[in-house]
């Protein structure tokens, strides 16, 4: 299921492929007139306008105009970059073969190949925030099947201009969606359960579905609206249905190739940045709390594999006197300074060490306490699955869910969890990379 785009926001589509087009040819003159050593000549109009033409037709092929296009930020990276990365070998030919009497600089023409499609993303997610995130128009969803949306479940629903209704009752179907006209129509979980109907009831619930999706009405199972709209495998504590466990599955080979680049590029990256606030921790640590710099801890890793994880400490050294618990956002055994680095992920920064040696990804599921795992087995369907791949520094949940202590909030977490490993991709790995920036220096609306 896509995110859908109405109304006041068709005219984002317009700027898109405006936008496309203007940006390669305006940027081009911006870099050749900044690093170029000769004036701006014709051949280097035809080849930002090129460029533009193949954008706009190669975003249109991509599908990137579609009023039911996705908006999420790793849709947009895949979208810009790789349809930029293809366009951009043939553009090179056409540019040295057709053109090849003429010169152009090859430091302009690397400067601008490698900054386009950043601007193109950074004009698409602007477009987006205009013409979609302040607009005011309602998108109606209709369930058939009653469900219990949680506190955060409804706010992001409200953030995104969503109005919900529940169906009653079968026989209100046909009322219902004349009066509410809903854009999605939720189909239940499995089969129907509002009540019990004779066959030629069911034929005719089934027809009046049938015409509202030939009306424009989209029609989704209730586990793709959770998955393509809030981002979450939904996991029912009630489900016997093993064919889910076909759905998650470890990286394959090459995923996990990449993976490990990604790893180890991302770690060398920060510790490179971040050396100096490592050594500031250390001493503000020392300072404000007596005992050991750094707190280790066993942890479950890949395969329910345990491995010593390292990290600042954050609470004084009595914290678990009273047994292992769940950490909270604002924990009350933290000293001031733990306290700012859980907030900021600092206390984190020890663990580059760990994935440095493979105990960790960068990103992945929270690596949790054997004592919790343990536990939360017994309680919540499918938990184990978290272990199919290592867990990592940050991950999706870490970023799209707040902090949890209680054992709803550990299967709601897990529901991100298992939407990240089913729906791997590198740039999925970005965005979560990009909202962990975002959740450090508290930016909003990522």
């Amino acid at each position: 299921m896509h995110r859908i785009i109405r109304y006041s926001s068709r005219k984002a589509l317009i700027y898109f492929g405006l936008f496309d087009l203007i940006l390669p040819l305006a940027l081009l003159y911006v870099v050749q007139g900044l690093v170029g050593d000769k004036p701006w000549s014709e051949p280097y109009f035809w080849l930002g306008l090129l460029a533009g033409i193949a954008m706009v037709l190669g975003s249109a092929l991509a599908n990137g105009y579609s009023r039911y296009s996705s908006r999420t930020l790793a849709k947009k990276l895949q979208l810009v970059f790789q349809v930029w990365g293809i366009i951009l070998l043939g553009l090179l030919v056409v540019a040295f073969v057709i053109f090849a009497t003429h010169e152009f600089g090859r430091k302009v023409v690397l400067v601008w190949a490698f900054f386009t499609p950043f601007l193109l993303l950074l004009a698409r997610l602007a477009i987006n925030y205009f013409c979609y995130y302040r607009q005011h128009t309602l998108i109606k969803v209709l369930f058939l099947s009653p469900y219990k949306f949680t506190g955060f479940e409804k706010k992001r629903l409200r953030a995104q201009h969503f109005q919900w209704q529940f169906l009653k009752s079968r026989s209100s179907l046909e009322v219902v969606l004349a009066d509410f006209k809903p854009d999605y129509v939720v189909l239940p979980e499995q089969t129907p359960v509002i009540g019990v109907v004779d066959k030629r009831e069911q034929q005719d619930w089934v027809k009046q579905l049938t015409r509202a999706d030939l009306q424009g009405v989209h029609l989704v199972k209730f586990e793709q609206f959770m998955e393509g709209l809030l981002r979450k495998c939904f996991i029912n504590y009630q489900s016997t249905d093993l064919t889910y466990l076909e759905q998650i599955a470890a990286y394959s080979q090459s995923q996990y190739v990449v993976k490990r680049v990604v790893d180890i590029v991302m770690a060398l990256g920060v510790l490179v940045l971040v050396w100096p606030l490592m050594l500031y921790a250390a001493w503000r640590i020392r300072r404000e709390s007596p005992g050991s710099v750094f707190f280790s801890q066993t942890r479950v890793g890949r395969g329910g594999k345990e491995f010593t994880l390292y990290k600042f400490r954050s609470m004084h050294l009595d914290a678990e006197k009273n047994g292992a618990q769940f950490a909270t956002s604002k924990d009350p055994r933290a000293f001031d300074f733990g306290a700012l680095m859980r907030r900021t992920r600092i206390d984190e920064l020890p663990q580059l060490w760990n994935v440095l040696k493979g105990d960790l990804h960068f990103v992945g599921p929270r690596p949790e306490r054997k004592c919790f795992t343990d536990t939360l087995e017994i309680d919540i369907p499918f938990y184990n699955e978290r272990h199919l791949v290592a867990p990592g520094i940050t991950g999706w949940a870490q970023v799209m869910y707040p902090y949890g202590s209680c054992t709803e909030d550990a299967r709601q977490k897990l529901m991100y969890d298992l939407y990240y490993i089913k729906n791997w991709s590198i740039w999925l790995e970005i965005e979560t990379l990009v909202r962990t920036v975002g959740v450090v220096f508290s930016i909003k609306g990522i």
